[in-house]
């Protein structure tokens, strides 16, 4: 991911009825529009937060440091993936490795992303809302020794936790897609277009070539999820309400002091879903350390992480989802 200054693009659509219709006929073609798009009556069905197991995601961020740096195309990154998709068939579901070649400053390379669905239980799976939930699990190349504890550990630590937990408490009104995303970092030092967010720039090209954009409702990333000070940076180029849900949501639960931090345009992996008017926002602490200091660099260690901020970053989503569940909805 990237900063810079600026200001995010607001999208939205417009949907209305043609004038066609005999006069007797619009108002009730009308009434029944309004109706479809009226938010659901009643509370969105709740998830348990209380059982995201903080010290389990940590043991998944463990596991990944301790692999070593996972660059794109090293033969650690391949491990980690092959990891993931175990992880995510123990759980029940059908992961699906979605390989593509990224043509990059430095050559071809070889990537591939992992997701699985959690099949909705209110629509046929070909017709069923999406709600993604993505991370990258690719850490940046660069001339010394990367681990990337929070930049790319923490987010799948995260991310796999969360899909334990939602699956774990039975289907929901809209389809659950767990990404795990490939190529997120520039290969060069600098981030620099088109050299970034190959995986999901793939992925999202591939729910166009399927018809599947409109099913796709909404799109929440973690990325620097772990830093021991958690404080979620106000990503300007998010999706200004889906951000909201989630910082509402942990204030209304006492974890105020963990939302709202400084205004900056974040350029990751939520992007490409925003360019195909997906409504997406990114869950991220971009002031890792004293001034960043810690983003990309030899001390993104476990040292500068703690479980207790996957706890935290796992409750606030939970607890937001829902709600993304109800607004975001087709009706």
């Amino acid at each position: 991911m990237d900063a810079l200054w600026g200001s995010g693009a607001r999208l939205g659509a417009h949907t209305g009825l043609p004038s066609r219709y005999a006069p007797g006929v619009r108002p009730l073609l009308l009434l029944l529009f309004a109706a479809s798009c009226t938010p659901a009556k009643g509370p969105p069905r709740p998830l348990d937060a209380g059982v995201f197991n903080s010290e389990r995601a940590w043991a998944d961020l463990m596991y990944q440091v301790e692999l070593g740096p996972r660059p794109a195309g090293s033969s650690t990154l391949e491990e980690t993936r092959s990891w993931i998709f175990g992880e995510l068939e123990e759980m029940g579901l059908t992961p699906v490795r979605e390989a593509f070649q990224a043509s990059t400053p430095f050559g071809a390379y070889r990537m591939a992303n992992i997701y699985a669905d959690f099949v909705s239980d209110t629509a046929p799976p070909e017709e069923a809302d999406i709600l993604v939930l993505c991370a990258h699990f690719d850490t940046k190349t660069l001339n010394f020794r990367f681990l990337g504890a929070n930049d790319g550990a923490s987010g799948v630590a995260a991310l796999l936790e969360l899909a334990r937990v939602i699956t774990d408490q039975g289907p929901r009104p809209m389809t659950y897609r767990f990404l795990f995303l490939d190529g997120e970092e520039a290969m060069r030092r600098t981030w620099v277009d088109p050299d970034n967010t190959y995986g999901s720039r793939y992925h999202v090209e591939e729910l166009a070539k399927r018809g599947e954009l409109m099913r796709v409702r909404a799109c929440v990333l973690l990325d620097m999820v772990g830093d021991r000070d958690l404080r979620l940076t106000k990503d300007t180029f998010s999706h200004s309400d889906l951000l909201q849900v989630f910082f509402d949501a942990a204030r209304d639960d006492g974890l105020g002091a963990h939302v709202n931090g400084a205004p900056i345009p974040i350029k990751d992996d939520h992007l490409p879903f925003q360019r195909a008017k997906i409504p997406a926002c990114d869950l991220i602490d971009f002031d890792y350390g004293e001034g960043n200091e810690h983003w990309h660099q030899a001390s993104d260690l476990p040292s500068n992480c703690s479980a207790e901020s996957l706890g935290i970053i796992g409750r606030i989503v939970l607890l937001g989802l829902p709600t993304v569940e109800q607004r975001f909805a087709r009706r």
